[in-house]
């Protein structure tokens, strides 16, 4: 069976990577379309109608359960997630018949979502419902929603004013004893919430922990110095050009960004 699939994800690169690695499988996959927006999504699928979407689970407009309850039933496909919330909970989901993809998706792990297309293949032709009844929507609607309730700004106190810092102008966290100092490129701020619980808070895949008391925004990491005995030290993009060596603990996390 060729599955007729559309590939939706509002990130154009994650788009152009997920056609090349469902490229090589020409007798499982035939791409007829794309979708850059959770709306333009439903659009696409009531249009082409797909027999397999890879579809993002969080895009800007709305994300992949608001699409799937604009569908009927008749009209929603097989739906494989991607997702780039790293959950233990949702690795759980693997061996149902709804499978998700953790970005960046690598070769291996969507070699798994192919065999698992071919086995189920025959059991979709048979029954068309019984795929996508069988997964629990609602339990996997709320994980995702659980790791979505991130920080998304700080408020500080100066005086006796408060302003909201957004948390993607700021660059690192640093320990300072009982406070935590924020920085970004043109202020620093002293907050009164410790690095561990504003590590609990804010998104994994946006801050990572180099150190005991250094959390750093990666996308503020301009580049990763192998220094001698395996240690490393991170440089960020701030005028200072700042380098924060990086604990044996947290090295591991670091090479794998």
């Amino acid at each position: 069976m060729i599955w007729k699939t559309l590939v939706v994800d509002d990130e154009p690169l994650a788009r152009v990577r997920m056609r090349n690695l469902l490229q090589e499988y020409p007798q499982d996959i035939e791409i007829i379309g794309e979708a850059s927006s959770g709306q333009e999504a439903v659009q696409k699928i009531k249009s082409l109608s797909p027999d397999l979407v890879f579809l993002d689970i969080q895009m800007p407009d709305i994300n992949a359960f608001d699409v799937l309850s604009a569908l009927s039933e008749e009209e929603i496909p097989l739906i494989v997630f991607t997702t780039a919330y790293d959950n233990y909970a949702l690795r759980a989901y693997e061996e149902n018949t709804v499978d998700y993809l953790l970005k960046p998706i690598e070769d291996e792990r969507l070699n798994l979502t192919i065999e698992k297309l071919r086995k189920q293949a025959k059991l979709l032709i048979s029954n068309e419902n019984s795929l996508l009844e069988s997964f629990p929507w609602e339990k996997l609607k709320q994980l995702v929603g659980s790791e979505q309730n991130y920080l998304s700004r700080i408020q500080v106190r100066i005086g006796d004013r408060t302003i909201l810092v957004n948390v993607d102008e700021i660059i690192r966290f640093q320990s300072e004893e009982k406070y935590t100092m924020a920085y970004t490129m043109s202020n620093h701020y002293l907050i009164d919430t410790p690095l561990v619980d504003l590590e609990a808070k804010l998104n994994p895949q946006q801050f990572v922990r180099v150190h005991r008391a250094h959390l750093v925004a990666i996308d503020y990491i301009a580049e990763i110095q192998r220094l001698d005995a395996g240690r490393l030290s991170v440089i960020l993009k701030d005028k200072a050009k700042t380098s924060i060596s990086v604990s044996r603990n947290f090295v591991k996390r670091v090479r794998h960004l």
